[in-house]
């Protein structure tokens, strides 16, 4: 009868913090975007695809760029981002992120301005033998409704350097 009592007073008290999470809205790493308000400003990327060619898995990281601009007359909000797979980052302004969350808080274009994403890629994530061609995307979430998401890719052909 007791264990029944202790196993009744746990599942009330783990039900009673799961409704306090929910009321008080703790922090779970996930930003919804339907906490900002919604705007109608489109955001447009120059080249969304960028081709690395040939990378040397022991060369170490490689980077691009990609330039996102608010065409529209109000400030964009991006609320997080998420790549394809955790062999690459993305980064803009403070907000940086992978495959499995996002850090950082909300970056803002304002109006007619221009950011620089930053995507960065380790050929060696997969080991040493995880060579070949590849495509990774990353995902961008944003409060415009024109643009809810954003999505930018780039290729790579993965070889070990004859040297190595």
């Amino acid at each position: 009868m007791n264990k029944i009592f202790i196993w009744a007073g746990l599942a009330l008290a783990a039900l009673g913090l799961i409704a306090y999470g929910v009321i008080v809205d703790i922090p779970s790493g996930n930003r919804a975007v339907s906490q900002i308000t919604p705007v109608e400003s489109p955001l447009t990327v120059s080249e969304s695809f960028y081709d690395f060619g040939d990378v040397d898995i022991f060369g170490g990281k490689v980077y691009t760029t990609y330039t996102l601009k608010n065409e529209g007359v109000e400030d964009v909000t991006i609320v997080s981002g998420i790549t394809s797979c955790a062999c690459t980052e993305g980064e803009i302004g403070t907000l940086r992120f992978g495959m499995h969350e996002t850090t950082g808080n909300t970056v803002t274009i304002p109006a007619g301005e221009e950011k620089t994403l930053t995507a960065i890629y380790d050929p060696l994530a997969h080991g040493p033998e995880g060579t070949g061609a590849v495509i990774r995307e990353l995902y961008l979430q944003t409060n415009s409704t024109q643009t809810p998401e954003v999505k930018l890719r780039f290729s790579a052909n993965v070889v070990k350097n004859k040297l190595n």
